[in-house]
């Protein structure tokens, strides 16, 4: 997936941002900067280089520079904000114009170089990270500064993260295919529910299946169906998880599988465990916004 370059102005060393919306709208982009998101509200599809993952309210990720990623809703609510997240975006100099030596800033030096996979902090750890973070909403300068150094020193002590993407990811930056990405993405998710079919994929980005197939793989490292899969499996979690009032059947037809067995199988095999013992687990009250935010 070819993802497209974001500018941010190089005169400024960091940046801080508050987004309110109905949906998060696909976003397939990168940057050399350094980004850590906050989901306050929302939920959808997170794709952070190869990983695909559903994301609900408190996901908190650490994006390494040039790494591509987007968050985004299937479907958009009536809602005007009920979608917000924090967004810090900094370049590695934020310790100094000459890398910072002194050893209390070796666990933050470590934590970005970690973050070139890409990084999801896990429960605790995310929550009080968000706490940190929505106390720099409001700040400037030196106190701001500050509070972004204390923040990441605490998320670099934690061994409480996961990995996102694979060890042998290698992005690719080109800008051409933008358009072409972005087409195939709107495609996929206009017809999740529906027929999906590498034919026409490929036909709206003027290729060969062959061509098309090649092409798809080598910027994902994915097959086409392999893709699609892995993002309505991805949907199907998220609608076990906030709507319990749908039988797993439903859940199989509304992801785009029309075979129960089928879909059964592929979601144990890719999630270790049944839909229904799935839904169990994941209990909606484990995503409802964090309190006090």
């Amino acid at each position: 997936m070819r993802a497209s370059f974001e500018h941010i102005d190089t005169e400024v060393r960091y940046r801080q941002r508050w987004i309110s919306l109905p949906a998060f709208e696909f976003y397939w982009h990168y940057h050399p900067e350094v980004e850590l998101t906050y989901i306050l509200s929302g939920s959808g599809e997170r794709i952070v280089g190869d990983s695909v993952e559903s994301f609900y309210a408190g996901d908190h990720v650490l994006v390494g520079p040039d790494l591509p990623h987007t968050w985004t809703s299937f479907g958009g609510s009536v809602v005007e904000d009920a979608c917000q997240a924090m967004v810090i975006q900094f370049r590695p100099e934020v310790l100094g114009k000459q890398p910072v030596m002194e050893p209390e800033f070796d666990v933050i030096r470590k934590l970005l170089a970690l973050s070139s996979r890409g990084i999801r902090f896990n429960k605790e750890v995310a929550e009080e990270a968000g706490r940190q973070l929505m106390l720099l909403r409001g700040k400037q300068g030196l106190h701001w500064l500050t509070g972004l150094w204390i923040l990441l020193d605490f998320l670099g002590n934690s061994t409480d993260y996961t990995f996102l993407s694979s060890v042998g990811y290698s992005p690719s930056l080109n800008k051409l295919n933008q358009e072409r990405i972005s087409r195939v993405f709107d495609y996929i998710c206009h017809n999740l529910s529906g027929e999906i079919r590498l034919k026409q994929a490929a036909g709206l980005v003027y290729m060969t299946e062959t061509s098309f197939s090649r092409f798809f793989r080598k910027i994902t490292g994915m097959t086409f169906n392999g893709y699609v899969n892995e993002i309505r499996l991805s949907h199907a979690c998220r609608l076990l998880t906030e709507h319990p009032e749908m039988s797993v059947s439903s859940v199989a037809w509304e992801s785009g599988f029309r075979s129960s067995t089928h879909f059964n199988r592929m979601f144990f095999t890719a999630k270790g465990c049944s839909p229904s013992a799935f839904r169990k687990i994941n209990h909606p009250q484990k995503h409802q916004s964090p309190a006090g935010l």
